[in-house]
């Protein structure tokens, strides 16, 4: 163990005493990971800007649209039905609001109207204005009801309420769902640089076999897997180094809210470090030389973390790939930050951490299996 210790030390002088190594390894990701978040989470405002179509036209309906704005909390865009759809599909909007024709006359009637929201992927504005929405609606309705859905009767009584009876207090509030999805999407990207950081393990074993350090450790008392093992432990101090100063500064240089337990997100980053450990070595176990390494590297990774959505959000992609995602270790990764941000405890998360591991186990074991094949075509 204390060659082992030894060796470790060596390989992270050599790892980290050229600067553009400490550049590659723990400036660049930082750096990066603050860039993303910056520009995931452009514009300052709270609100939440919507694009509106009303259908109805009616006294109803614009008082549905009122009770948005009182909230102070959308920007409210009117727009012809035919060009909502475009414009949510190029995110210049939130989400779409459309009031039906006949908004007004089915509630008089003492029905529910069915009032569209049109969004790429299901937020928590959009369930904040459903709630909105479906709660003016029930005061409509018990509103209508009472006036027996007499139509005089019933403007009459909402005209006694603008009176004065019922006031409205609007509080503005930030949308913890806009900052929770940057987040999401800032340690999605980040995720990529810690693979390539991880497998670099490849090209470091790869080149020391390249220049017979494994032959001449094989006449010391070093045996070459307690040399492997360092080149692993060595990689990953570096990674812990390099993720806790990702999240230090995305904390102290941002002031961003983690959601969570800032240990349990740096435990799972980690976690998922050693699998993309497991990863590189399976790459050694495939490679002759750093020249076949690269490309299967890059076959291996640039797939896998957009088929992950580490690139974009899952709720992009069509249902059969979202399903597809759950075969690489990034995507149980990702839902357990989801997860972990939503108030859960680390118990909710084991689940995905034990298939993480699973993942880094069948990587070694491959690794070792191969190792043991070339060494007896060697023999």
């Amino acid at each position: 163990m204390g060659k082992v210790i030894l060796i470790t030390k060596n390989i992270l002088k050599r790892m980290l005493k050229k600067p553009s190594s400490f550049l590659l390894h723990i400036l660049l990701p930082i750096v990066v990971s603050v860039g993303i978040f910056m520009l995931s989470n452009l514009g300052g405002s709270d609100k939440i800007s919507i694009a509106l179509v009303d259908l109805d036209d009616t006294v109803l309906s614009h008082s549905m649209t009122e009770r948005i704005e009182e909230t102070n909390a959308f920007n409210i865009n009117y727009l012809p039905q035919n060009q909502i759809t475009d414009h949510i599909i190029d995110r210049n909007f939130s989400f779409g609001y459309v009031i039906p024709e006949g908004f007004e006359e089915t509630i008089l009637s003492g029905g529910n109207p069915n009032i569209e929201v049109i969004s790429i992927d299901k937020s928590g504005s959009t369930t904040w204005i459903e709630k909105i929405t479906n709660s003016h609606i029930e005061n409509l309705n018990i509103i209508a009801k009472a006036s027996n859905y007499r139509k005089d009767e019933f403007f009459k009584m909402i005209d006694r309420i603008k009176e004065g009876a019922i006031s409205f207090e609007s509080v503005s509030v930030s949308d913890e769902s806009k900052v929770k999805s940057a987040t999401e999407r800032t340690f999605g990207n980040y995720m990529i640089f810690l693979l390539l950081t991880a497998s670099i393990i490849a090209f470091q074993i790869l080149d020391e076999k390249r220049l017979g350090t494994f032959g001449r450790i094989g006449m010391s008392p070093v045996h070459p897997k307690s040399y492997t093992f360092a080149n692993i432990v060595a990689n990953l101090i570096v990674i812990m180094v390099q993720v806790g100063g990702v999240m230090l500064a995305l904390k102290f240089i941002l002031g961003i809210e983690f959601f969570a337990n800032p240990l349990i997100i740096y435990f799972i980053l980690v976690f998922f470090a050693l699998c993309g450990i497991s990863l590189g070595v399976l790459l050694v176990a495939f490679s002759k030389n750093a020249s076949t390494a690269g490309p299967l590297m890059a076959m291996i990774i640039s797939p896998s973390c957009m088929l992950a959505g580490c690139l974009w959000p899952i709720e992009f992609m069509p249902e059969f790939m979202r399903r597809i995602a759950y075969i690489t270790p990034q995507r149980w990764t990702l839902d357990a930050i989801s997860i972990i941000q939503k108030n859960s405890s680390f118990v909710a998360i084991l689940p995905n951490l034990i298939v993480v591991l699973c993942f880094t186990i069948l990587f070694f074991l491959i690794a070792v299996y191969r190792f043991k094949n070339e060494d007896r075509s060697t023999s």
